[in-house]
Order: structure tokens, then C-alpha cells, then sequence
């Protein structure tokens, strides 16, 4: 009964027909939308008591109740069944999605109406999660064919992501601990969490991708689009707050007895300011944290003379890279390098000149290869280069462009110097060590034989 007094209030105080011009009545008459949906996305779409509701619902009654629009949707199975009905054509819209680059071949989208973060669910007992790359090893559930999934595909190829056929499922499978998390936007993950009792799972952090939900038309009704946005800019701040206030706060139906009532409310007040005060305390932790972990990072996993990385890190970057060679296929190559007649340069010009030197090298390769290539002092003169996605001949190309490079540099006190590289690409059952030994000698051999690249 409440709910009907509300809904009945807020169809009068808000939902008040637009200004149509003769022609926007006449469009929206030849073209009676038939509507489909799901009940499986909640707190967008949901059933209850066999009707369709939720946030696209209460959206989309502003909308069409401003454009004149006929009431009634029909219920779809699953998602990839709303999909095939509007790119067929035996449906017209439906209430909330997003637009993707394969959707958009057969459909249309309004402006947003409502604008949503992406957050990450996990188990309880994970820690704050500040940046997606801390879970890049880590198994992922997401819902197939989902815009949501799409996103996250689309930022973050690398991460390891296993399909699902639902949010609830994804769920799910992060208590049983069969997964690390799943992510979804925040009204999503809150709600399901609340309402179906994952006492075990929490929201452990965010990405920063937003999730935009629209109407989404068939194509060859574009010219409904102009109309349905007209609609949403009519849509008022007090709309959208009473309208997240409904589904994303979750209400229980419960009364309390007034005198417990101050007693609960000072209790709340104290918690809220003691969690206020931690988390202020909490993040200012956090910083000081994230700084002494960059500085002990560098002290690691950075070449104090050359400022590029170290043996250290080349060797675990090489080993993670391998890992992911061996799972996806991708073609990884690595280059090793040193400088000729080093030694001479030292003996005639002084360690401090060589030292110039070979920073002045560092700085000319760091600018020369692709923000993707990890670039590394192996030790003394040597240096590694990995690169990413690269064929063996693209590889042995881009070695004869370093050469070229390095020959035409002016180095300080008009030095002219040359490199001498080898070049190898993964093969099945390859490790750090093998590819390294298996450079390693091409180099030597090869050196020895007075030809430079190889």
C-alpha cells in the first residue's frame, strides 16, 4: 500500500507530459514501441509479483509517461534473448544498457540517464583492493555477453576472466571460493549482496570505469532517439535521488519501539564518527604506504647508475612474461646488447666518461622503443630488451633500427660507438634460463664471428 501511495505521488508531482511538437506526436504514433526485458538484473530489472521492476523501470515510466508512451513490457529468459529480439526485429527496445561496438551494429542507444562506478567483490577477508593490476593473476567471474564484461575486456585484456552465465552465479562462485571476485557496478553488487545474504562477500575496491545505462532501440528506430533524450533531460535531481533511494538503500520493514529509537540513533552516530576518524586514519596510512612501497620499489627493481631497470626485475618480468606466453600464445623476443670495445673506452677516456656513456645510451634506447617493451642493464655494458607481441622477424627488423640509431647518436666528447646485438623469440618449453643461454651463446658465436646483429 505504501508503495502504491508513493508511486502515485511521484507519477503526480513529476511525471507531467512534455511539449510535443505535431511532428514528434506523429513519430511516436507510427512507431509503438514494444518493449522486452529481463527480471535477472537487479536492481534494474527484476520481477516482482510476476511484474517487471526496478531502476530502468522506474526510468523509463518518466520517460514514456512525458512522451505518451503505451505501458507494457514483455519478459525475456535470459539477456542474449533481449539482444536477438531487437536485432530481428521482434522487439523494439529495451529499458537498460549500454552501448558496445557490437551492439551498436543493430541498435541504438540514448544519452545516459543514470551513470553508475564499477566496483570489485570479493571475500571478507581481502584486503582494500586500490589498483585492479593487484589481482591480474587472479580468477575473475563475469557474466557473458554483459556490457560490464565487455568494459573490462576492453580496459584489461590481461586479466585471467572466466565466463558465467549470471551476477548471482559469479557471486556465487566467490564464496565458495572457487573464484577470487567478479565485478559489476555498485547498485548490482550491493544489492545482490544484501539481498541474497553473501555474508562472506564484501566490495573490496573500484576500477576507474563507469558504467552508463541508456534505452536501447532497434537501429532503424533512430528517430525515437532525439525524443527519448528530450525526455531524460527532463528527468529532475529529486527523480533520480528518490529513485536510487528506493533500490540501492535497502529497507527493512521493521518499526522499532520510539524509546530504543535515541538510543540506536547516539549508538549509529558514535559508530559512524568512530569509522570516519579510522578511515581518515586508514587512508592517511595508505599513502604513506603507497609512497614507501614506490621507494622500496625503485631501490629494487631500478639501475642506480642508468635509471632503467635492473637485472632483478628483468629476470621476473621475463618469467611473468613467459607464464603468459605459455597460457595466451602471444609471440614474445628478446634482444640482448652490449656496447663494442667497451673496455677501451674506459681505459682511454676514464670509468667516468663510461659511466656517461652508458647512461646516454640508456636514455637514447628509452626513447626509441615502444611504451610496451620493458628496456634493462643486464649488468656492465649489457642490456636486455623484451618485447611484447613481436614476431622473430619484426624483432630482427627493430634490432637493425637500434644499430642504425646508436651509429648516427653523438655521444658527449664526440664518442662514436656501436652495438653488438642477438636476438631470440620463445619456443615451446622455453624458460627465462633457456632463452637467456640460448641469446647468450648466438651472441658470443656470433660476435666472435665479427657480425654485429644476428
Amino acid at each position: 500500500m505504501k508503495y502504491i501511495i508513493f508511486l502515485l505521488l511521484f507519477t503526480f508531482a513529476y511525471a507531467q507530459p512534455l511539449p510535443l511538437t505535431l511532428q514528434e506526436k506523429q513519430i511516436i504514433q507510427i512507431h509503438p514501441l514494444t518493449c522486452i526485458s529481463t527480471g535477472l538484473w537487479a536492481p534494474f530489472n527484476l520481477l516482482e509479483d510476476n511484474k517487471l521492476v526496478g531502476i530502468g523501470f522506474d526510468y523509463w515510466d518518466l520517460i514514456r509517461e512525458r512522451l505518451g508512451i503505451e505501458d507494457g513490457c514483455k519478459t525475456a529468459n535470459n539477456w542474449t534473448q533481449v539482444l536477438d529480439a531487437i536485432k530481428n526485429k521482434t522487439a523494439d527496445m529495451t529499458i537498460a544498457a549500454q552501448a558496445t561496438p557490437e551492439r551498436l551494429k543493430y541498435a541504438v542507444f540514448s544519452k545516459p540517464y543514470a551513470k553508475y562506478p564499477m566496483v570489485i567483490a570479493t571475500k571478507n577477508n581481502v584486503g582494500f583492493i586500490h589498483d585492479i593490476e593487484l589481482i591480474r593473476n587472479k580468477v575473475i567471474v563475469m557474466p557473458k555477453k554483459y556490457a560490464t564484461t565487455a568494459i573490462l575486456l576492453k580496459h584489461y585484456p590481461h586479466l585471467n576472466i572466466k565466463f558465467t552465465d549470471s551476477i548471482d552465479h559469479a557471486l556465487s562462485l566467490v564464496e565458495k571460493g572457487e573464484a577470487f571476485a567478479t565485478i559489476d557496478i555498485l547498485p548490482v553488487i550491493a544489492y545482490k549482496i544484501n539481498k541474497n545474504n553473501f555474508e562472506t562477500l564484501k566490495i573490496s575496491g573500484s576500477i576507474p570505469e563507469y558504467f552508463s545505462v541508456g534505452i536501447m532501440l532497434r537501429k532503424d528506430y533512430a528517430m525515437l532517439v532525439p525524443l527519448i533524450n528530450k525526455a531524460i533531460d527532463s528527468i529532475t535531481k529529486e527523480e533520480k535521488n528518490a529513485i536510487n533511494k528506493r533500490w540501492i538503500t535497502i529497507h527493512r520493514q521493521q518499526e522499532i519501539p520510539r524509546k530504543y529509537f535515541y538510543a540506536l540513533l547516539a549508538s549509529a552516530l558514535f559508530v559512524f564518527t568512530f569509522f570516519s576518524v579510522w578511515l581518515l586514519l586508514l587512508k592517511k596510512e595508505i599513502i604513506q604506504k603507497n609512497r614507501t612501497e614506490k621507494k622500496l620499489k625503485k631501490l629494487v627493481n631500478i639501475d642506480s647508475l642508468t635509471g632503467i631497470f635492473n637485472r632483478h626485475m628483468l629476470d621476473a618480468t621475463l618469467d611473468n612474461e613467459i607464464a603468459l606466453v605459455q597460457r595466451h600464445g602471444n609471440p614474445l623476443c628478446v634482444i640482448f646488447f652490449d656496447i663494442d670495445d667497451f673496455k677501451n673506452i674506459n681505459d682511454r677516456y676514464g670509468h667516468k666518461v663510461g659511466d656517461s656513456i652508458l647512461k646516454e645510451l640508456s636514455k637514447l634506447i628509452a626513447k626509441t622503443i615502444r611504451k610496451s617493451d620493458v628496456f634493462g642493464r643486464w649488468g656492465g655494458d649489457e642490456f636486455l630488451l623484451i618485447l611484447l607481441e613481436t614476431k622473430e622477424e619484426d624483432a630482427l627488423i627493430f634490432a637493425v633500427h637500434l644499430d642504425k640509431v646508436i651509429q648516427k647518436h653523438h655521444f658527449k666528447q664526440d664518442i662514436s660507438i656501436s652495438c653488438s646485438f642477438g636476438v631470440t623469440c620463445y619456443k615451446n618449453g622455453d624458460t627465462r634460463e633457456s632463452m637467456m643461454s640460448r641469446v647468450d651463446k648466438y651472441f658470443y658465436n656470433k660476435k666472435n664471428e665479427n657480425n654485429r646483429i644476428f
